[in-house]
């Protein structure tokens, strides 16, 4: 088959790095490697973006979401910067392309019925989790779950192709009546490239960091469902043990602040907030131990990028037993702890500083099972394959 031409659309800012734009980007750059021409629709990051690469690594063409309209919505309002959209997608001729890939949103729905309006026949919406659940977490009023829970259901109806990166969200999807013919089930995955194991001596010195401590580390956004409260409130449990290991939190959120106030005078804590993306690679080298303790949608489970990005440096990991990460444990890079149990978090950490043999035969595991499993190249063949049946 010939290539298509996909039209890719996201509210999210790509200027910024999380685990959001990694996705859609790395997707991105991969169907174009793969023979696919990709025109983007996204936010006007404005003179942000002058401080990322060419937009043309990416795409082959951009449009800009409504300049009057962005004027009016932040940028960090994604679901918001929805509406700023819907007069690009009416401008545009459904003969320009032969797909539309839309990240979804708690108010994409709207894009849905607009490309639908206008005629578009192949609509495929990602959906990276259940919004209604995520607000609930963020202490958004029960008021709005029903309401939210109805335009991601009616995004999914909408669409030709629904991928999901856990099953969780297809089995709400199924209870909800939508089709599960057109729900396709993958997964989030990382640039193996990007994320490579460096000697870790290099990497602690290039940090800043003495090698003479033990590191547990994590990276990624402060949010409630991150739990990286947990692991702070473990770390007395693990000194008790081992006083030389120190935790590592790379990032901000909106746990920030909060996190940093409460337990910034231990110093058995070091927050070295946000780094740039092309440099997280150095900073997850510095983990002895990488710490994922997510809590809470475990109806749901999680995909989360940097899982894939740990094994891909080569990491042992310790997670929390939930759904989406769990069922990796029998590959053997993988250590588990009950969700939100400090005095569990400790005991299984302690166990892996005493037996460095086993740490070491986990973060040789891990790589390897990342350059086999864990790329984008392999998700994006996935969904290309099905898009191309259709």
């Amino acid at each position: 088959m010939t290539g298509m031409k996909i039209l890719m659309i996201s509210t999210l800012n790509l200027s910024q790095p999380n685990g959001g734009t990694a996705h859609f980007l790395s997707l991105a750059q991969e169907f174009r490697r793969q023979g696919h021409t990709i025109h983007a629709l996204i936010p006007d990051p404005g003179a942000i973006w002058a401080e990322r690469a060419p937009m043309d690594q990416h795409f082959d063409q951009v449009f800009f979401s409504s300049r009057h309209l962005s004027r009016l919505i932040p940028l960090s309002k994604t679901s918001i910067n929805t509406l700023a959209q819907i007069p690009t997608i009416l401008s545009v001729s459904r003969q320009n392309y032969d797909w539309v890939y839309l990240r979804s949103n708690l108010f994409s729905s709207l894009i849905s019925l607009a490309l639908r309006m206008k005629g578009f026949p192949n609509i495929l919406a990602e959906q990276n989790g259940w919004f209604a659940d995520e607000l609930n977490l963020m202490g958004v009023p029960g008021l709005f779950h029903r309401l939210v829970e109805q335009f991601q259901v009616m995004d999914a109806r909408l669409a030709s192709l629904v991928a999901v990166v856990v099953p969780g969200i297809q089995k709400k999807l199924m209870l909800r009546g939508v089709d599960p013919a057109k729900i396709l089930v993958t997964r989030n995955a990382t640039d193996i490239e990007l994320f490579q194991p460096l000697e870790r001596k290099q990497a602690l010195q290039q940090v800043g960091l003495d090698p003479d401590f033990f590191y547990l580390g994590f990276i990624g956004d402060l949010e409630p469902w991150q739990g990286v409260e947990t692991a702070i409130q473990a770390m007395p449990l693990i000194a008790s043990q081992y006083p030389q290991v120190r935790l590592l939190v790379v990032g901000q959120g909106r746990q920030y602040d909060y996190l940093v106030q409460t337990y910034g005078a231990d110093a058995r804590v070091q927050f070295l907030g946000s780094v740039p993306y092309a440099q997280s690679n150095l900073y997850i080298n510095c983990f002895d131990l990488a710490l994922l303790p997510k809590q809470g949608l475990s109806e749901i489970g999680y995909s989360p990028i940097k899982f894939y990005a740990y094994a891909a440096a080569g990491r042992a990991i310790l997670a929390s037993r939930i759904a989406g990460i769990q069922e990796f444990e029998p590959a053997g890079f993988l250590a588990l702890h009950h969700p939100g149990d400090v005095a569990d978090l400790a005991a299984q950490a302690i166990a892996l500083i005493g037996d460095p043999d086993r740490l070491a035969q986990m973060q040789a595991i891990s790589r390897r099972y990342a350059e086999q499993y864990f790329s984008w190249q392999l998700v994006s063949q996935e969904i290309l394959a099905v898009m191309e049946s259709g």
